[in-house]
């Protein structure tokens, strides 16, 4: 949310929330074409950069501080009671 913000104020497009709006929505009135052009196509790539640098230090973090290796393909197959 606050990555989108800042990029709508960057571009010099001001987001707005009407009264009564969830603190989650985020309005702006800007020609769609112009939105793609600009804060849509620099916010993807942020995405992408942010996700990719969040499974890097999750992957760190289990296999460097908590020495394991998450890998769920090999849990424990157990049968239902019953």
């Amino acid at each position: 949310m606050r990555i989108f913000v800042a990029l709508c104020r960057k571009n010099g497009i001001r987001p707005y929330r009407y009264p009564r709006q969830r603190r989650t929505t985020v309005m702006v009135r800007v020609r769609q074409s112009r939105f793609e052009r600009t804060v849509a196509e620099e916010f993807r790539t942020l995405h992408r950069e942010l996700t990719g640098y969040f499974d890097e230090m999750v992957e760190h973090l289990i296999a460097d501080v908590m020495k394991s290796d998450g890998d769920d393909e090999t849990l424990e197959q157990r049968r239902l009671p019953g």
